[in-house]
């Protein structure tokens, strides 16, 4: 297993690390925010690793957003379930997720890459901040937090009508 990838695996080991931080040890708000906000940040790592040292992998492919959903989605069901941040907002986000993800599998079985837009990279940018600020038991942060939720929220579903108008070729909709 290369470096990149093993970083993508220790994200993933993060994830459970990090909730039961948050729900089970005395409520470690703190702490687990600033796991969350670590695991986030590895995304650029094996990102740049993987590019930087021609170390791209079926694997890497596959797990690296993979893992990126699970840890936004875990931080989002924590807030949900804390009534922090409302469950509609959260469903929406989830639904825009899977749908370009079935995209970009759809697009991938036609030999299509559908590479990550600048709305897509603002969408992950504003839901990573949002949750960690949301993740601190701090007023002030959870306040701003939760103003970026609702930007993230907006972003989210711009960013998913932009990838679906930009490539509805993928989805052959003369095929109905």
């Amino acid at each position: 297993m290369n470096i990149a990838n093993k970083v993508t695996t220790v994200r993933m080991i993060l994830v459970p690390v990090f909730v039961v931080l948050y729900l089970i040890f005395g409520r470690m708000y703190n702490v687990a925010a600033i796991l969350y906000a670590v695991a986030s940040l590895t995304d650029a790592l094996d990102g740049h690793l993987a590019r930087s040292r021609n170390l791209v992998t079926t694997f890497g492919k596959f797990m690296d957003p993979l893992v990126d959903k699970i840890l936004t989605m875990a931080g989002f069901v924590l807030l949900t379930a804390t009534n922090i941040i409302p469950s509609w907002a959260v469903i929406l986000i989830i639904s825009r997720e899977l749908i370009i993800t079935g995209l970009r599998t759809l697009a991938a079985s036609n030999n299509i890459t559908i590479a990550a837009s600048k709305g897509g990279k603002a969408k992950t940018m504003s839901q990573c901040v949002s949750t960690v600020m949301l993740l601190l038991n701090n007023p002030t942060l959870n306040s701003i937090g939760l103003v970026l939720f609702y930007v993230a929220v907006v972003l989210t579903v711009l960013s998913g009508i932009d990838y679906l108008v930009k490539n509805k070729k993928v989805l052959n909709l003369d095929d109905i």
